[in-house]
């Protein structure tokens, strides 16, 4: 790291406000530096947003490729804590390998690499005031990715205004304001080859606006604190790293890969009971099946409608010691209705979220069930509370959910902001009309939200500080991450296990150490099928890999034809989930032929490879974080980036060594049954097909694809790839524990991979004991060389080697465009044997 540290007594400009710097100091591995504002008393657009009288910028040396900028506010002393479970930097002593200057030749920071390459410039820093901030900084190219959650027309970030605040909102981002979920105010950047990430750590309202040569941040007030990582030319080591610094993702339970059915307008056990016989009869595959609100009675949280849905009827649904017994995940949200039990005792508890306009009162939302109180899960009764009203759920109807669905969440609410008018009780705490600026626009702040006022307790379990309130406007992004923790820690408890599953609609940067995450409330048509695709990458990038969208739409009624390319699409989404609204069309996958067909075809496909898929989360153990980090799911220029087309490709996309190719238009003939796909081949690539074994060419390729066609699948040349006969296979316990190998060799006839040498997958414990585990992997490496006519396979175990013993029934081989199976039934513990072609 080179850094000059000579004091300058320049001033600085921000809206029309004059600053000098009067300190600068040099530790080592810290630069601060102090500006003072020569003319005080000034304020952006409202007197309750001074500009800031003086500030303090700091630039820490966070490792080789990590630093962080802070600006610090003097008038505000909310932080998000650095540390678990919060976002931190982990320790590296490593000097960093990059140039930084503060207040330097006219601009307000810049870090660069060594060669002189920019990475992040904040040229200038036009408003620092209590309530609003304004930065601009550099656009170096317009290969720029994330900024979520959001719906987009593709992947990269394209020119406009977009805003972040976590918002019950479903459509695409065509204006200011139509922010999704989730926060993850987090920028991929590519330049001159190699890669940045910049995050900007705040839970504020913001907005960033993309220009064609600027990024221009917009927040509401708080600390601004940007964590910079430096990448070279691989974005997945980069995209790791980053992980790392969210402290990891969770693995999730093997049964939750298997495919899930839900909609919301089950009306009774009985419709539940005729679609897993629907499915049994279709010989389509099913692991789980959801229940939305309609379980409920009068659609309160913690109950159970017993005329509706008998609690003998679920017990027998989700029977699996008999053949056709399937998991249950049902729907839980955070607003609790006054009138139940679980709202008494929550009042009880005090753990409730607090209005501003009378004085220890519960906010008083809407949502589902008509009034309801909010959780405050800062709160310190708050665990013991939430654990009870679920112990109580469990108990009381003597039901066993496998997982749990956790909507809503944002919050929120059917009511825009405070039911209870009147003057504030807390004039320190600033309410919607106080803000000089809203993030989300004619959206407002408190659109389908509570109230940016309402108070959250503030010496909490997970926010301490020193005033007795913390209000929503530093908490909303944060209260699905607090939801997530809980939850997650009494599933834990009350299944008596580790490996639990849940699933979450909000998010925010570190969500992935907690919660599963879906895509949200989507529509039946193509353009949302494509905004999948990007949004795996976007999640991917976010640190939340196990993640899906509803499948064939939630919202309006699908189509035959776009429901089965759906299908075929989500075959291979990390979570895969069929759901749809009330009152929208049925479009369980037996209802028309070409979506039975095509459900048959792929889901099965799908548990072919899904030991595959499992062991690729098992592979991205990360030792040092006891989670996993990296990404799953991968646009084709993470590993293609030498051909400039890859950057243009944005509906392929690979899963290991396997690349998807899906069907994402529609045929508008209605005389023709096929489509044609048109996919391509990166120049450096060498894939085979799945299907026939034939080497692609290089390039753009068309073929035709019929209606119940899989998505076409390409492998890459020199891999081995894990491999399930799942023939017949109606539940995953089904699945035999043998595997087969496929072996795609090369041009020089070698290839090379891992696998999983575990018997039962549903044996979570066996799972975190043999291969999530600090100390021990069950995941052994293979290697295939040709010797004349015969394969030599090399089968290695780690020194850590915890595996198990298992089968290897068949070798699968791509060799000279052909496939060729041979049965050999090989002991895993084997290490080598010879195949004689």
């Amino acid at each position: 790291m080179r850094i000059c540290i000579i004091i300058f007594c320049t001033l600085v400009f921000l809206n029309n406000a004059q600053f000098v710097e009067t300190f600068r100091y040099y530790d080592g591995n810290k630069l601060t530096v102090n500006f003072e504002n020569i003319n005080p008393g000034d304020y952006y657009k409202n007197q309750t947003s001074p500009i800031y009288p003086n500030f303090t910028v700091e630039v820490i040396e966070d490792g080789k490729n990590q630093l962080t900028l802070r600006i610090l506010n003097p008038l505000d002393t909310f932080e998000i804590p650095h540390e678990f479970p919060f976002p931190y930097t982990k320790s590296d002593s490593a000097h960093g390998e990059y140039d930084y200057s503060v207040n330097e030749d006219g601009t307000f920071f810049s870090v660069s690499r060594y060669d002189g390459s920019p990475v992040f410039t904040i040229t200038n820093a036009t408003v620092l005031s209590l309530l609003y901030s304004e930065l601009h900084t550099e656009l170096l190219s317009e290969d720029i990715f994330g900024f979520g959650e959001r719906r987009l027309n593709s992947f990269r970030i394209p020119k406009g205004e977009f805003s972040i605040w976590n918002h019950d909102f479903w459509e695409f981002d065509t204006q200011v304001g139509f922010s999704l979920y989730g926060t993850h105010p987090v920028v991929l950047q590519r330049y001159n080859q190699q890669y940045h990430i910049v995050l900007l750590r705040s839970s504020r309202p913001m907005t960033m606006e993309r220009t064609d040569d600027e990024l221009i941040y917009r927040i509401t007030g708080g600390q601004l604190e940007f964590k910079i990582f430096i990448g070279k030319k691989n974005p997945k080591e980069l995209i790791k790293q980053y992980h790392q610094y969210l402290n990891g993702w969770e693995l999730h339970p093997f049964w939750s890969s298997g495919w899930h059915q839900s909609r919301w307008g089950y009306q009774n056990t009985s419709v539940i009971q005729d679609v897993i016989q629907n499915y049994k009869e279709s010989n389509i595959p099913l692991e789980v099946i959801w229940t939305d609100l309609d379980y409920m009675q009068d659609r309160k949280d913690f109950t159970l409608n017993e005329e509706a849905y008998p609690r003998e009827d679920i017990w027998n649904i989700t029977d699996r010691t008999q053949p056709d017994g399937v998991h249950w995940v049902p729907i839980v949200d955070p607003g609790i209705a006054v009138d139940s039990d679980c709202g008494r005792d929550l009042v009880e508890s005090g753990a409730y979220i607090k209005s501003n306009r009378q004085s220890q009162t519960p906010y008083l939302g809407m949502v589902w069930p008509g009034d309801v109180y909010f959780t405050d899960f800062n709160h310190p009764n708050a665990y013991e509370l939430w654990y009870k009203c679920h112990k109580d759920w469990f108990t009381n109807y003597q039901i066993a959910p496998s997982g749990i669905w956790i909507d809503m969440n944002e919050l929120a609410n059917f009511r825009d902001g405070e039911k209870i008018k009147g003057p504030k009780l807390n004039d320190d705490i600033f309410e919607l009309k106080d803000l000089p600026w809203d993030a989300m626009g004619t959206m407002t702040l408190e659109g389908h939200t509570i109230a940016i006022d309402a108070l959250h307790e503030g010496q909490g379990v997970y926010f301490n500080v020193s005033s007795k309130y913390i209000p929503e406007l530093d908490l909303h992004n944060f209260n699905g991450f607090l939801e997530q923790i809980e939850q997650r820690k009494l599933l834990q408890e009350i299944q008596n296990k580790t490996l639990i599953f849940q699933l979450s609609r909000s998010s925010i940067f570190g969500s992935g150490r907690f919660s599963a995450i879906w895509f949200g409330d989507n529509a039946s048509t193509w353009a949302w099928l494509r905004s999948s695709i990007y949004q795996m990458f976007n999640f991917n990038l976010f640190g939340i890999p196990f993640v899906g969208d509803d499948i064939c739409g939630f919202n309006q009624d699908t189509t035959p034809q776009l429901c089965a390319r759906w299908i075929q699409l989500g075959a291979f989404y990390p979570f895969a989930r069929d759901h749809n609204a009330l009152g929208s069309k049925d479009q369980e996958p037996y209802l028309y032929e070409i979506t039975k067909i095509s459900a048959q075809n792929s889901i099965q496909l799908r548990y072919e490879f899904l030991k595959y898929y499992y062991y690729l989360f098992i592979s991205q153990r990360d030792s040092t974080l006891q989670a996993g980090s990296g990404t799953i799911v991968d646009p084709l220029w993470f590993k293609y980036q030498s051909d400039p087309q890859t950057f243009n490709i944005e509906t392929q996309f690979q899963i290991g060594n396997i690349i998807v190719n899906p069907v994402v238009d529609e045929q508008t003939d209605s005389s023709l049954d096929y489509t044609e796909l048109q996919f391509y081949v990166p120049l450096s690539a060498n894939w085979v097909s799945l299907e026939n074994g034939q080497r692609i060419p290089n390039g753009w390729n068309t073929i035709n694809r019929t209606f119940t066609d899989n998505a076409f699948l390409a492998l890459e040349a020199g891999s081995v790839i894990q491999h399930s006969n799942a023939t017949g296979v109606m539940r995953l316990r089904e699945m035999s524990s043998d595997i087969d190998l496929i072996v795609v060799l090369n041009e020089f006839g070698q290839a090379s991979g891992s696998y999983m040498s575990i018997r039962d997958y549903d044996n979570e414990e066996t799972i975190l004991q043999r291969c999530w585990n600090d100390q021990y992997t069950c995941i052994r490496e293979i290697s295939v060389k040709t010797y004349k006519d015969s394969l030599l396979f090399t089968n290695t175990k780690a020194k850590n080697d915890n595996s198990e013993e298992i089968n290897i029934k068949n070798i699968i081989i791509y060799r000279n465009q052909q496939i060729l199976r041979v049965e050999i039934n090989v002991s895993s513990f084997t290490q080598s044997w010879q195949i004689n072609l």
